[in-house]
């Protein structure tokens, strides 16, 4: 299958992890191999010197959320898994040690802690997510013990990384877009980011009767976030590297045979900088001010 739910210390999760481990001791040559006090599997091959060779940190995530495509993350640990394995099976060493970490948590599915398995290893890792629970009523501190992890805030602080033992982190992974695709190139380098703004909004109107409800006299807030989404679409075009959704549009109770008094929306714009950015926010929150203005909403 290529859809698979792996979410935080689940069984499936927990045998996961355990798999990356056997790979990274067994077959790959790492010389140190551990599971951590958040459940990342942490390989290290070490430099061509002894001493204190400064580390390249790499990998990516092993949950997943719902369905997810079974490479998503997973690309990341396993290029350099292949990498450490073939410098093993050559007698290579480097003049920088290899730190490969297979994340135990980015997706937020089972509690809402996004980033919890990297965000350990920058110090923040925040103590109250001990106490979140689950859709079964488990918390993640009861997870973690089932798990034969310390659960411990102390334990978990301890995993925090100095960055000037660092040359950098790289992270291989799937595009999650069409670009490389249509080119017909395999590979692609990421020169920066989308750094992104989320609205969620409601615009307000009258309901009223879709049958004896003169055109001009309508207040109709579907019509408005509608007009709001098509300003959006072009005006997100009008720039390079700049984007614009909006995701979700729902009439509360909608009737077939009613105007929309209420309409909810989201907006999602992200560009790689932020002042082409913040612009289009501008712009857009502009647009929905006149939108209302004229609309009488």
């Amino acid at each position: 299958s290529r859809e698979l739910t792996v979410t935080y210390l689940t069984d499936a999760h927990r045998a996961v992890g355990a798999q990356l481990r056997d790979w990274m001791r067994d077959d790959c040559g790492f010389d140190d191999v551990s599971i951590d006090a958040v459940g990342n599997v942490v390989g290290v091959y070490r430099a061509a010197a002894d001493g204190d060779a400064k580390r390249l940190l790499t990998g990516s995530h092993f949950d997943t959320v719902r369905n997810g495509g079974k490479y998503d993350g997973r690309l990341g640990i396993f290029v350099p898994l292949v990498c450490v394995r073939e410098l093993h099976r050559a007698g290579r060493r480097l003049p920088f040690a290899l730190e490969v970490v297979g994340f135990a948590e980015e997706e937020g599915q089972r509690y809402k802690a996004t980033f919890l398995g990297s965000g350990a290893l920058v110090g923040q890792f925040d103590p109250k997510w001990l106490d979140q629970v689950d859709v079964d009523g488990v918390s993640m501190r009861d997870a973690m013990r089932h798990a034969r992890l310390p659960a411990s805030p102390r334990a978990i602080a301890k995993l925090k990384r100095k960055p000037a033992d660092y040359v950098g982190f790289v992270e291989v992974h799937i595009e999650q877009g069409p670009v490389l695709n249509e080119l017909g190139l395999p590979l692609g380098v990421v020169t920066s980011i989308n750094g992104g703004v989320r609205f969620a909004g409601e615009v307000r109107g009258m309901a009223s009767h879709a049958g004896t409800t003169p055109m001009a006299s309508r207040r109709d807030a579907a019509a408005a976030v509608a007009e709001l989404a098509v300003f959006l679409e072009k005006r997100a075009r009008e720039a390079p590297n700049l984007v614009g959704t909006m995701g979700m549009l729902e009439v509360p109770n909608g009737s077939t045979n009613v105007v929309p008094g209420r309409c909810k929306f989201t907006l999602d714009i992200r560009a790689t900088t932020n002042p082409v950015r913040d612009a289009c926010v501008d712009d857009v929150l502009g647009e929905l001010e006149a939108i209302c203005d004229r609309r009488g909403l």
